[in-house]
């Protein structure tokens, strides 16, 4: 018998388990029995404060001065429909949540949908985890929240929305010189790192006021350019007609935007290992911050549709927001001081973004699924893992050095990540309504209501098969198919990889797999595969 090791170990590491079968079918009984430890080497850190910032962080980010333009394109420029897409989507994030809270209670561990995934749908073996792990480090980036602040960055500076959103690729450099500059704050330094994205937050909160108390004001005073004394009623758009036509495609890409302003709420279980209390400061934290995000969102998007005509949305672009706020305030305050609110916020959004990928990429390393997956995971070289944080860079800046700059190549982003992670969270649904035997051995203390999940499951499938009826979205991106496309072929490219490693390649060659956990020098539990060959 011949032993080939998978993977590559660290000098200071030793196995405390090891599982090993002469028969592939008992190797998938007793593999899928063992579970990393639920603690990492920087402990749990982050209280009511820090979790409730990290969900607002990443909820309210860029994407409300952004997005809204597509969102209201892609609803005819009708306005009854514009808010009632918002506000279902608000609807289905809050029940997503109370599923997220009751599988996070039932598993606190960070890796979020990939745990509740993988129990559920446990059969056939490894294949869950493989596709999920695979899917994720192919879609390690944070793209949205870097174009944004980058844009923001470039026009602050004076240079208009068509050079921004059209001409030049500056705004695609400031991004990426962004991801570095979070990246190595986070990875020297975890405290530090945390540190600066809890005054951000701080901040974030300061803008949330600003964005209702504008809201509000033009609620209650604005009335075409002037301020009135009471409540006018919207009339810069014709508000039951149509600008421009609308499909089930369109109407879904716009559910899926919406629903990417929501994300975060699903998110924040990456870190849960980090969490004190996790299961009391989750289900505190979460309805909370979404809740939050709920008025903001509300409010803002009503002063756009009351402040701005339809040809200033669409021209706009994702930057409609700093469009909104000087016409509004003025060039002087409008357009220099909302700017740079604007801009620490999207910053805020890109700190956490970066910090909850990087966490999600240490779990799926610790899979031992990939080359160097070891050394990738550790937390070197100090307490942070700046090893998994670079892989959420690299890819980042590769994909920032080759989209355009051009607006709809920022829509195709925004949905293109929205879509994947939609199916993901059809199938956590799925499997909490149909699969939810599986959890039997997990206590949870937080139960949702199974017609919530019912709902959700509905909605979660529609927005997975609407896209591919009617007149499909833009895409600017010739170079790629429709986003609902490359988001499928991300899925099955990772269904390949475990099909062949865990499948063909080990019948061919006729071994097995054996897996050990590794405990590294920072106390951190790893799994490394080896092959098992038979003569």
């Amino acid at each position: 018998m011949e032993e080939t090791n998978l993977g590559e170990g660290t000098k200071k590491t030793h196995y405390v388990t090891e599982i090993a079968s002469e028969s592939l079918e008992d190797l998938e009984e007793n593999v899928t029995s063992v579970v990393l430890n639920n603690e990492v080497p920087q402990g749990r850190h982050l209280g009511l404060f820090s979790t409730v910032n990290l969900f607002v962080s990443r909820i309210i980010g860029g994407g409300i001065y952004a997005v809204p333009s597509s969102v209201f394109i892609n609803c005819g420029g009708n306005i009854p429909l514009f808010l009632s897409v918002w506000i279902i989507a608000a609807i289905i994030a809050f029940i997503g949540m109370s599923i997220f809270l009751e599988l996070g209670a039932a598993l606190p561990r960070s890796g979020g949908r990939k745990n509740f995934l993988e129990v559920m749908f446990n059969r056939p073996w490894m294949m869950t985890t493989v596709m999920l792990c695979s899917f994720s480090i192919l879609t390690c980036f944070a793209i949205s929240p870097a174009i944004i602040l980058g844009k923001y960055i470039l026009y602050a500076l004076g240079y208009d929305a068509h050079f921004v959103n059209e001409e030049s690729y500056a705004s695609n450099y400031i991004a990426i010189i962004s991801v570095i500059v979070i990246v190595l704050m986070h990875g020297l330094s975890l405290n530090h790192g945390i540190l600066i994205q809890n005054f951000l937050g701080i901040i974030k909160f300061v803008i949330i006021l600003i964005m209702c108390g504008t809201g509000t004001y033009v609620i209650l005073f604005y009335e075409n350019g002037n301020i009135g004394t009471g409540v006018s009623s919207v009339n810069t758009l014709n508000y039951f007609g149509f600008e421009s036509t609308v499909s089930t495609a369109s109407i879904a890409t716009a559910f899926i935007q919406c629903f990417y302003c929501f994300a975060g709420w699903d998110t924040v279980h990456n870190v849960t290992s980090e969490i004190k209390n996790p299961t009391r400061t989750l289900k505190l934290a979460g309805p909370l911050s979404l809740l939050i995000a709920l008025i903001c969102y509300l409010l803002l998007n009503i002063a756009y549709v009351k402040v701005l005509s339809y040809d200033e949305i669409q021209t706009a672009g994702p930057l409609i927001g700093s469009v909104l706020f000087t016409k509004l305030l003025g060039e002087s305050i409008g357009g220099k001081f909302i700017i740079i609110s604007i801009i620490l916020s999207a910053g805020s959004n890109l700190f956490v973004t970066i910090y909850g990928v990087s966490r999600m990429n240490q779990e799926v390393f610790r899979e031992g699924l990939f080359p160097f997956s070891t050394a990738l995971a550790r937390n070197w070289p100090f307490t942070a893992p700046l090893p998994s944080l670079v892989v959420c860079g690299f890819v980042s800046c590769f994909w920032l050095s080759i989209i355009p700059n051009t607006g709809p190549a920022f829509d195709y982003v925004v949905s293109f990540e929205g879509y994947g992670n939609q199916i993901i969270l059809l199938f956590v649904a799925i499997g909490l309504l149909f699969r939810k035997k599986c959890l039997q051995s997990h206590d949870s203390t937080v139960v949702a209501p199974k017609i919530g999940i019912v709902i959700f499951v509905i909605f979660s499938f529609y927005l997975s098969i609407a896209p591919f009826i009617g007149k499909q979205a833009e895409n600017s991106l010739t170079s790629l198919p429709p986003y609902p496309i490359s988001a499928l072929l991300l899925f099955l490219l990772s269904f390949l990889y475990w099909l062949f490693t865990f499948k063909v390649f080990p019948f061919v060659f006729g071994y097995t797999l054996k897996k050990k956990v590794v405990i590294q020098e920072d106390g951190l539990e790893v799994f490394q595969w080896s092959k098992k060959k038979y003569i």
